[in-house]
């Protein structure tokens, strides 16, 4: 939250500074010219044009940001019904392998949500993503071991296709999170603000006067709108952060089905 905060006040902070630039150059080089030159006659034109670009900019970055957030989201929601589905065929398989899977899967999901719930600390990721990656082994071991049975043996298909589809899944959110906002689209978002800025005092310079209440509410809010966007594309340390409610509910439900097996978890 702080970092967020510094950040959006140091951008607004930044381009309070680049009107002030502009219109002290504007000023001087006005104070140099002969009387009757009207060169800063279409000024505002510019300024009008400039300041609707940035708009668009805003929105066409805001929409990359957007769309990677939700893609993470649905992916949320998309891994839980995957783990949910395959906990409930593993319901079907003869014992011990149901109650051995189904105590796996407990420990599976509980690994995933550290996964998530590790912040920026890359240590505490890394050894989620181990601990993980070495439960996937085990559940797969015991799928195999579990379908060579005469009973498991129906079920050879569901089986192994919920399995699959959880840890593709579980593949997918990983690179979800890599999935960024190209940083060149949020640098030339950030040079063309500081630009806008610089030519909005450019324009005011005209009139002798700066406006500097309207103005800086007006960079405080375009600051806020970037801030904004760095946020949602911040998916471990932003503060929108993609819900967990969909993993922390089939956690519960696989902890029950363990339960109810005798299995301790």
């Amino acid at each position: 939250m702080v970092v967020t905060i510094a950040s959006w006040l140091g951008l607004a902070i930044v381009m309070i500074l680049a009107a002030e630039a502009g219109f002290r150059v504007s000023t001087v080089l006005r104070r140099r010219r002969p009387e009757g030159d009207e060169t800063d006659e279409g000024a505002g034109y510019v300024l009008s044009a400039a300041l609707a670009l940035l708009g668009l900019l805003i929105a066409f970055v805001f929409g990359m940001a957007a769309e990677r957030y939700e893609g993470r989201r649905l992916l949320v929601v998309d891994e839980a019904n995957a783990i949910s589905t395959a906990a409930l065929r593993y319901q079907l398989l003869p014992e011990p392998h149901r109650s051995e899977l189904i105590g796996t899967m407990a420990d599976y999901v509980k690994v995933r949500l550290t996964f998530f719930d590790s912040g920026r600390d890359m240590t505490k990721v890394r050894e989620a993503e181990d601990r993980a990656e070495a439960i996937q082994a085990r559940i797969w071991a015991q799928v195999g071991q579990a379908i060579r049975t005469p009973e498991g043996a129906p079920l050879v298909v569901p089986v192994l296709t919920a399995t699959n589809e959880m840890f593709d899944l579980a593949a997918s959110r990983h690179a979800a999170l890599d999935a960024r906002v190209p940083a060149r689209a949020v640098q030339v978002l950030l040079l063309f603000a500081v630009a806008a800025a610089a030519l909005m005092g450019h324009s005011l310079a005209a009139d002798g006067r700066r406006h500097l209440i309207s103005t800086s509410g007006l960079f405080v809010l375009v600051a806020l709108a970037i801030s904004l966007i760095v946020d949602l594309d911040s998916p471990r340390i932003g503060r929108i952060l993609v819900p967990q409610g969909p993993m922390i509910h089939v956690a519960e439900q696989v902890t029950e089905m363990a339960a109810g097996l005798g299995v301790a978890k």
